[in-house]
């Protein structure tokens, strides 16, 4: 059995309890098992007319007996087949599509930092969208309507088997030659058919690398490279899906055809037993009736191996990319009781790639309530530093602590929560202004998120038409660079962390509401233990220890004025007319 579709049934079965799915398949063979009656019922007014054709005699009490038998039946059946769709089906698949969504939402979002560098947002976000529904619709349409057909063919074969062996013979004698044609067809358009619905796939992610990057795109005037990539795509398919369409499409022409055939068989056979007596026409007419409900039935459980197809291509690539993803207990450790916010790195050394050495036995001592900073040019290890300090990434080799305690044991859930961090790409939720800031603090008031608006000079959201309830787009684009740091600011003053990490936390802003907002932080960072990077020299001109760091390593420590002294490389870069290092 494909092994894809063993994994739909055991998370469909976990969800649902095995008694409860044995229950949705005895019910559903139910329901089509009492889909085969119908005929029998009124072939009986067929021999009820034959019989006053014959004598010009009828039953009255029999046809009024029959038909509320037929209309109870109806109402039985109508009843049950609700019953069975609803409370049996409905109800079950849909708890395991939320079940589903939710088991990769929660493996997505703990996805480990690394993992979620090697992957595209846009595709992830489609194929868990597109697995999850192909899923449900996999489920509904093989339990409801696959399910009864099958039993329904089942059933009737032996019905008319029970009745006439010859006429049952004649009925279903193009069977096999159409179950036949309708797995060469399968087989000969299914692999095609796969690699047609990952194309619309790709498609779908190549639209949503240009919609992601849209700034980009019109800035480097990419609308017709990615127009002409997706057009690439679709005329290839275009042609390949017809000729998959051109197969089903003979396919059902081909039970067209059959259906035909076996009338004309079966009422040749059936008018040649007739005259031998042993056959009347009531029977005759039952097997007339029950070859479209033998062969449709076929034709429809083939077509819908055509969707099964697409529903199995989705769900698996779904599997690939989830089921192993790498993922981080952020509640796995101990919580952080009684702090007094000293971290410290010892002989720390750490690297993505072997042959690429980030940080290189890097040795740092940040005291209780200090503050510090570390200085050098882009991809000289600092913005890693704090990346470790948040455990985004585990170190290689060394040890770093909190209060001597190694930060590998405690909890990452527990330490984020005290820390807080401004960095340069201050990326914002497409959301309101104060739905932004209530993520720092859910319980804040409104008088305390005025109050960290003002504190972070974020003044422009008062003038704005929705004030704090202005929604700021995808990634906060409708709001500037600068207006974006300001809210960046004013959630790290909501949430007031003991540890502060200030990532170019300034750098987005003129010079007159830089020194604002420094004055502003230099009253949060008070009792704190902070990070600070920065280029600009008026941001760490006043902590108590710099580190300069080059190739991973730290090449000088000491305050502003010991490296400023010792003419080192510090001096060197540093410029106090321009306020700026480097």
């Amino acid at each position: 059995m494909n092994p894809t579709v063993v994994k739909i049934f055991k998370n469909y079965i976990s969800s649902t309890w095995k008694i409860k799915f044995l229950w949705v398949v005895l019910f559903g063979v139910l329901i089509g098992a009492l889909g085969t009656i119908e005929p029998l019922i009124f072939t009986e007014f067929i021999k009820a007319i034959e019989i006053y054709i014959a004598t010009w005699e009828i039953d009255m009490s029999y046809i009024i007996l029959l038909s509320l038998f037929w209309g109870g039946f109806a109402v039985v059946f109508i009843i049950l087949s609700y019953l069975f769709d609803y409370f049996f089906l409905a109800k079950t698949i849909i708890k395991n599509y939320h079940d589903q969504s939710l088991h990769y939402a929660r493996r997505i979002s703990k996805m480990t930092f690394g993992h979620y560098l090697s992957k595209q947002v846009g595709w992830m976000y489609k194929i868990l969208d597109r697995g999850t529904e192909n899923q449900l619709f996999f489920l509904y349409s093989l339990l409801l309507w696959v399910l009864r057909s099958i039993t329904q063919v089942i059933f009737i074969t032996i019905i008319l088997f029970v009745i006439n062996w010859k006429m049952a013979v004649a009925t279903l004698i193009l069977v096999p030659v159409a179950v036949w044609i309708g797995l060469f067809i399968y087989k000969r358009v299914a692999p095609t058919q796969k690699k047609l619905d990952e194309q619309y796939i790709h498609w779908f992610w190549i639209l949503w690398n240009g919609l992601s990057n849209f700034w980009l795109t019109k800035i480097l005037n990419l609308e017709k490279v990615f127009y002409k990539k997706m057009e690439k795509i679709f005329e290839d398919s275009f042609k390949k899906q017809l000729r998959v369409n051109m197969w089903w499409s003979l396919w059902h022409w081909y039970t067209a055809a059959v259906v035909i055939v076996s009338r004309i068989i079966v009422i040749a056979v059936g008018f040649y037993l007739i005259t031998l007596w042993e056959i009347d026409f009531a029977t005759l007419f039952l097997f007339f009736s029950y070859i479209g409900w033998i062969y449709f039935p076929l034709s429809f459980i083939f077509d819908q191996l055509r969707q099964f197809q697409k529903y199995l291509t989705a769900v698996e690539i779904m599997h690939e990319e989830f089921d192993d993803i790498d993922h981080e207990d952020i509640d796995k450790g101990k919580s952080i009781k009684n702090p007094k916010w000293n971290i410290s790195f010892k002989n720390v050394s750490f690297w993505y790639l072997e042959w690429k050495n980030i940080l290189n036995n890097i040795n740092i001592d940040i005291e209780s309530w200090s503050k510090i900073a570390l200085v050098w040019n882009t991809g000289a290890g600092k913005s890693t530093i704090i990346n470790l300090i948040l455990r985004f990434w585990d170190i290689d080799s060394g040890l770093i602590t909190l209060d001597g305690q190694d930060i590998s044991q405690i909890k990452k859930s527990s330490l984020r929560s005290h820390i807080g961090v401004v960095s340069q790409d201050n990326s914002l939720f497409n959301l309101s202004i104060e739905e932004n800031l209530k993520f720092a603090k859910p319980n804040a008031t409104k008088k305390e998120i005025v109050t960290a608006l003002k504190n972070a000079e974020a003044h422009f959201v008062f003038d704005l038409e929705n004030n704090m309830k202005t929604v700021i787009g995808e990634r906060g684009l409708k709001l500037s660079g600068w207006e974006k740091q300001r809210i960046s600011i004013a959630r790290l003053f909501l949430k007031n962390p003991e540890i502060l990490i200030l990532d170019e936390a300034t750098s987005a802003l003129d010079n007159t509401t830089e020194r604002k907002i420094e004055k502003a932080l230099k009253k949060l960072m008070k009792w704190k233990t902070s990070l600070i990077i920065a280029h600009r020299l008026s941001t760490i001109q006043h902590v108590d220890t710099i580190f300069m760091l080059e190739n991973g390593k730290i090449v000088e420590s000491g305050n502003y004025k010991q490296l400023m002294k010792t003419k080192k490389k510090f001096h060197t870069l540093a410029n106090p007319d321009k306020l700026i290092l480097g």
